[in-house]
């Protein structure tokens, strides 16, 4: 019963949408009515700002990280039970109940999963992505590669039904990134361009 009440505590807190409430306290718009309509980070800094999508983030990675700490104490550190919370959080977070099912595609919040669950191993999965980010200069395929490849991990090194807990996760950032996969098959995704953002940013300062 312990991973049902892990998983129902991830998915309670999951719900909680920054994106929803930065825009309804601090814009006064609703997000989903904005750029890709998707209330996550990512659409409400590339549509309000920097500043705005920065504080979704944050609101994001602290959600995760109570409902972790949670279970983490109450299961005194139970890897299945931290597991199946982060778990609840990602389908919290992609499908909110109070939004119609309707939500993020569960980036941020599957970071701090991965991070807590197994600290280094998680590192060394985000600097593959951001690579991967560098090189192909996408958005779609980093955070899949990497969580796909955090669960091969997990299932290697712990045990297969932790392993598949984050295959399910890493399944669902599939479904959310559907669409982009279509278009990036297309050769319609949006590029970013890292390296030269950077550039570009040292280039101002230096003047």
């Amino acid at each position: 019963m312990f991973r049902i009440y892990s998983l129902i505590i991830g998915y309670v807190f999951g719900n909680i949408l920054f994106a929803m409430i930065v825009g309804r306290f601090l814009l006064h718009k609703d997000p989903t009515k904005y750029g890709s309509k998707n209330p996550g980070t990512a659409n409400v800094g590339a549509v309000f700002g920097k500043k705005y999508g920065i504080i979704t983030c944050i609101g994001d990675l602290s959600k995760t990280l109570v409902a972790l700490l949670i279970v983490f104490f109450v299961y005194h550190g139970n890897p299945d039970a931290i597991a199946f919370c982060g778990l609840g959080v990602v389908l919290g977070h992609c499908f909110p109940i109070w939004n119609n099912f309707s939500g993020g595609k569960g980036v941020a919040v599957s970071i701090v999963w991965i991070l807590f669950f197994d600290f280094w191993p998680a590192l060394v999965a985000l600097l593959v992505g951001l690579l991967l980010v560098i090189i192909m200069k996408d958005l779609t395929w980093p955070p899949i590669i990497f969580m796909l490849g955090y669960s091969l991990y997990v299932g290697f090194t712990v045990n297969w039904y932790c392993g598949s807990v984050f295959l399910l996760g890493t399944a669902v950032m599939i479904y959310k990134y559907r669409h982009d996969i279509v278009d990036f098959f297309h050769g319609q995704s949006k590029k970013v361009d890292i390296l030269t953002t950077i550039k570009k940013k040292l280039g101002k300062k230096v003047s």
